[in-house]
């Protein structure tokens, strides 16, 4: 009976030791992370957005409050609307941009938790993110950005050539610049329809966003972490604008998360892959 013992626990001893050898080795410790998976597509930024966000961002806006914690990234515009001052308002946006380029067919990954009550303001994502590239306004918006400490959307809308998706009551995707800085051209973006209608961002909850492209399209998935119902799932050919002008592809550029004033969410798990 001894032996029968002495066998069987030297079996499971054995059993335990291989399971310790075959047990894979954490690689990272830290907040941020980019690596190459390997895979189907290849993680290029991975951030929790619970660490220290100026690794991976910097800030357009001077009233903004960026703030991280275990629960991730607080990211707040100003206070003041344009109903309380026409001209102070425009401090009172604010944008978040990656300080990686990225180029090609991606897919961004997040999740958004909104904190505010209020009904003015929006929340954007803005995609290839780049200057007009007229003087002044490179192709490299780290190289202006002093133009943008006061965020007006007037400059956004003029000198940034970008995909804009915005969490408004109903989903608006646009492509920038809806305005010319050259009197003697043609902006090149516009709005592409449709306007897609969903039950919008609901205070407290926390939202999973999946953004992906391929070429000229742009698809977006909205679904409730909690529950995982899917609200949103749409993709927009971001080539063809709602006045019958075709913009020309956009590709390469920044990633930008954009508050109105007003505006509060917290941000987690912020992930940019390469299809």
């Amino acid at each position: 009976m001894k032996k029968t013992q002495t066998v069987r626990t030297f079996l499971i001893l054995s059993w335990l030791a291989s399971c310790a050898m075959a047990a894979p080795t954490p690689t990272h410790s830290d907040n941020t992370e980019k690596e190459n998976t390997g895979n189907e597509s290849t993680i290029l930024l991975k951030d929790s957005m619970t660490g220290n966000w100026e690794e991976n961002w910097f800030l357009d806006g001077k009233k903004a409050t960026v703030r991280a914690s275990e629960d991730g990234l607080y990211f707040s515009g100003g206070t003041i609307t344009k109903s309380d001052d026409r001209e102070e308002y425009h401090a009172h946006h604010a944008v978040l941009w990656t300080k990686d380029i990225f180029e090609g067919d991606l897919k961004i990954t997040f999740e958004m938790t909104r904190v505010d009550e209020s009904d003015y303001g929006n929340t954007l994502l803005y995609l290839y993110a780049q200057g007009v590239g007229l003087p002044n306004y490179s192709e490299d918006i780290t190289e202006w950005s002093e133009e943008r400490e006061i965020p007006a959307m007037s400059k956004y809308f003029t000198y940034m050539d970008l995909l804009s998706l915005s969490f408004r009551q109903n989903l608006r995707a646009r492509r920038y610049p809806l305005k010319s800085a050259d009197p003697d051209a043609e902006a090149v973006g516009g709005t592409v329809l449709p306007y897609v209608d969903y039950i919008g961002m609901v205070p407290g909850k926390t939202y999973l966003v999946e953004a992906e492209t391929h070429g000229p399209s742009l698809t977006l998935r909205l679904t409730d972490k909690k529950t995982g119902e899917q609200y949103v799932d749409y993709t927009w050919d971001m080539t063809q604008l709602e006045d019958g002008k075709e913009a020309p592809i956009l590709s390469k550029g920044r990633i930008g998360l954009r508050q109105m004033s007003t505006k509060q969410f917290v941000y987690k798990d912020f992930k940019v892959e390469q299809l």
